[in-house]
């Protein structure tokens, strides 16, 4: 299950120039108003000409990921807000094309329209955002989400929830109640900071198991003054040195941390001392919207499936190496069937130590976490049970079944 914003996406492609003349640091993302957006708009529009519409949102982008890397062997749903208008159907049509139960989905009372975000991409396919929340911002309480809720194996939020802090935490302290994973992706730089306080109070409190940032969120959330600037030349030390402050902080609290580091690959980190690394495919970059999305997708889905941190890495590489390639995150069905492949193949494959895909399985990665959900564990929350919605994604004879599908 995936908790986020439902956001219709508005790609145009702009100049450095253009980026400097709004005053917009690349590679961030920052709520805007109604007004602002479509001052924005209208400006990247007029100077650059005509913006593409596709279906986003952070959460969004992984469930479509997840879905169609395990080949409909999950059922993923998407939690969020849309408006009563064209866009918000035209969303929820595209969620459910590509494989993600939009039951839980709700419409807003009143009449704020779809969530949208301005896409700015520049010649070196760097993404920079600006989004309205519009409908999505009427997602204020677990309450709100009724009867489309039931306790799911995995809860991913992605990090724009943090705006929403005290939504956040009730619904991850419901989901860990009931049993679930719980992972986070820190979303942008900033941000981490923005609600940094936010972020920690949940690491403090155990409510996250597994967090996702880059290596520009990762220096955010260490508050190193000497963080790098999207896409400019840093010492590699100095880079190692963020990302390993950044992990140490997280593994405080949580189980594991992963640092996407671009064009370099990415790092993950265990609670338990496991490392893992993997390098990035070189491919021609169209933009990198919803790369990073996929990229969580892929590690998920390895590391569901009990692989090496390593091969969880690998798994996630691929998936944002054909994110980048296209135009948006939405994949052709030709690429999606490569990745089922290079992943399947990946997971096959024992580790660079030679030991069978980590010794683990899939229930291993839940410890403790699988127990049965305590008495009252979801009072706050519309619970449909375990015939509908995820009730049989969330039983714990499904784990077993995750990891041999996973190799299929």
């Amino acid at each position: 299950m995936g908790l986020g914003d439902p956001v219709l996406d508005v790609v145009v492609q702009v100049s450095h120039e253009f980026l400097a003349s709004i005053g917009a640091q690349p590679g961030g993302c920052t709520l805007v108003e109604p007004a602002e957006m479509a001052a924005l708009t209208a400006a990247a529009t007029a100077a650059h000409g005509e913006a593409a519409r596709l279906p986003g949102g952070s959460a969004a982008n992984v469930l479509k990921g997840l879905a169609n890397v395990a080949g409909g062997a999950l059922r993923c749903q998407l939690v969020g807000m849309v408006g009563a208008d064209e866009a918000g159907a035209y969303y929820t049509q595209q969620l459910r094309s590509h494989g993600v139960d939009a039951t839980a989905l709700q419409t807003s009372a009143r009449s704020a329209p779809t969530a949208r975000c301005l896409c700015l991409v520049t010649p070196d396919g760097q993404r920079t955002m600006r989004t309205c929340l519009g409908a999505a911002a009427d997602l204020t309480s677990v309450s709100q989400i009724g009867a489309g809720w039931s306790p799911p194996a995995l809860l991913h939020c992605e990090g724009y929830i943090l705006h929403k802090p005290q939504f956040a935490r009730d619904a991850m302290a419901a989901a860990k109640a009931a049993g679930s994973l719980v992972s986070l992706d820190l979303a942008s730089f900033e941000v981490v900071r923005a609600c940094r306080g936010a972020l920690l109070g949940l690491l403090r409190e155990g409510l996250v198991d597994v967090v996702f940032a880059n290596e520009e969120e990762a220096a955010a959330l260490a508050e190193r003054p000497d963080a790098p600037v999207v896409g400019g030349d840093d010492d590699e030390s100095a880079r190692a040195a963020r990302v390993e402050a950044a992990q140490a902080l997280v593994l405080r609290h949580a189980r594991c941390c992963v640092v996407s580091l671009g064009s370099r690959g990415a790092v993950a980190r265990g609670a338990d001392g496991e490392r893992g690394r993997a390098a990035a495919s070189q491919v021609s970059v169209v933009d990198t919207i919803g790369a990073g999305d996929l990229f969580s997708a892929g590690f998920l889905w390895a590391y569901l499936a009990g692989a090496a941190l390593s091969t969880a890495c690998a798994a996630g590489c691929a998936a944002g190496a054909e994110a980048v390639q296209t135009r948006g995150a939405a994949l052709s069905d030709a690429a999606w069937a490569r990745l089922r492949a290079t992943v399947a193949g990946l997971l096959a494959a024992p580790p660079s130590g030679g030991a069978a895909c980590a010794g683990r399985g899939a229930a291993a990665r839940y410890g403790g976490y699988r127990r049965a959900p305590s008495s009252g564990a979801m009072a706050s929350m519309a619970s449909s049970g375990p015939g509908s919605s995820l009730g049989s994604v969330a039983s714990a004879a499904w784990l077993p079944d995750l990891a041999e599908a996973a190799r299929d």
